[in-house]
């Protein structure tokens, strides 16, 4: 199945999911649960994954389906085969807020744990970035726009930075310890952070609380696309393994930022 391919037969179910989002955020009445690790949960994110691992069961049978919101055991994956890592619904906290960038991510791993295909939708906006082998693109009510390969950041260039507004002390920490001269600074949850770079809205995300890999790896193989690299402290790309989802501490940038 091609890159173009693997979206098409992808997008529909992502509308789905993103309908069945919105249903409930506009409803202005929803029941909130927590987790056992007292993360919230909410029938859109339990909607949005039956919706999306049924849609991706279909699409590509073979291929095991890791989902934050599923209950009990998770698929065995074998080591060096593909797997998908999805989030139905990323910044679930945002959603009770009533914040409107939540994300649903869709990222396919590899046999090697690189991120080579990532959906990731933001509901409200109506906005998809799609990105694998090299190409990306947003499909939004008026159709598809390629994005370009993101151009270097020239050295001393003021930075435009993103981060979790919850977590701003650690990274604006690290920013000044690495002399990193900054611009603007703008907070959000969820995957949006990804989709901001990869349209040049932002140069840099800084990470350095725990994420797991389906927050992630749609985001990466998106910024991957456009050139754009994901990377930990140590300045090794993020990878993913199976059985071991959480990540270490993470930046995002264009290139020529580090």
């Amino acid at each position: 199945m091609t890159l173009e391919e693997l979206a098409a037969g992808l997008r529909p179910v992502v509308e789905e999911a993103r309908a069945a989002i919105l249903a409930v955020y506009h409803s202005g009445d929803f029941h909130t649960e927590a987790k056992l690790d007292n993360s919230p949960v909410t029938e859109a994110d339990r909607a949005s994954h039956r919706i999306l691992t049924a849609g991706l069961a279909k699409l590509t049978p073979d291929i095991p389906v890791v989902s934050e919101e599923a209950v009990g055991t998770r698929p065995t994956i074998k080591e060096g085969h593909p797997f998908w890592l999805v989030d139905p619904l990323d910044g679930t906290k945002e959603f009770v807020r009533r914040l409107d960038n939540f994300t649903i991510n869709v990222g396919l791993v590899d046999g090697e744990g690189v991120a080579r295909f990532g959906f990731v939708d933001i509901p409200v906006e109506g906005r998809s970035f799609v990105g694998g082998q090299g190409r990306a693109w947003v499909w939004d009510e008026t159709g598809q726009k390629l994005l370009a390969p993101l151009g270097a950041a020239s050295p001393a260039e003021p930075l435009r930075v993103a981060m979790s507004r919850s977590h701003r002390g650690q990274a604006e920490e690290w920013l000044s310890d690495h002399h990193l001269p900054v611009k603007d600074l703008v907070y959000a949850g969820s995957a949006i952070k990804f989709a901001w770079i990869a349209e040049g809205r932002v140069d840099l995300y800084v990470r350095l609380l725990p994420t797991m890999g389906w927050d992630t790896a749609a985001g990466q193989a998106v910024l991957n696309a456009v050139g754009a690299e994901v990377v930990t402290l140590e300045g090794s790309p993020l990878r993913y393994r199976p059985g071991a989802f959480p990540n270490p501490h993470f930046v995002a940038s264009r290139p020529g930022v580090l």
